[in-house]
């Protein structure tokens, strides 16, 4: 199996207008970028739901697709320029923002067939900037309290 989008050319900063761009049609406000030296890094954006603003944070993992496109061209899986730097990292920039662009699109998509509203299909990238976590990253750090919760609810 390739990498989705491995391929690409699009240029991250059109990938991250389209991203706006679908986050606006959902309803997004505030939205703004946090950059990593030159490199964008993640998207922070606020949803309003019954008069609260809910901020969200979906970051980017570069690195991460850095190490797939390796390991994909060490099992020949994808050609051999995409080892090379700094095409592999430029490379990686442009799959990663196209791979979360492809995957905001879906899901936000659920709220045109009333699937799911946009606050519980981003759950996970819920924010909060004075821990500075998303509520995903809250959770795997407390997961042990969570379901030691869920234990004793179950034992009662």
């Amino acid at each position: 199996m390739t990498i989705r989008n491995y391929t690409t050319q699009i240029p991250v900063d059109k990938t991250i207008m389209e991203i706006e761009n679908i986050l606006l049609k959902f309803g997004a406000n505030g939205i703004y970028k946090e950059y990593v030296g030159s490199k964008i890094s993640s998207l922070v954006f606020y949803l309003e739901r019954d008069g609260q603003k809910i901020p969200f944070k979906i970051p980017s993992s570069v690195e991460k697709s850095r190490k797939v496109i390796m390991k994909a061209v060490e099992e020949k899986k994808l050609p051999r320029k995409f080892y090379d730097e700094p095409f592999r990292t430029e490379q990686g920039e442009r799959v990663t923002w196209r791979i979360i662009k492809d995957w905001i699109d879906s899901q936000l998509s659920l709220l045109e067939i009333h699937f799911a509203d946009a606050v519980e299909i981003l759950l996970p990238y819920a924010y909060n900037p004075v821990e500075n976590k998303t509520m995903y990253q809250m959770f795997m750090e407390h997961k042990k309290e969570y379901l030691a919760l869920e234990d004793k609810q179950e034992n009662n």
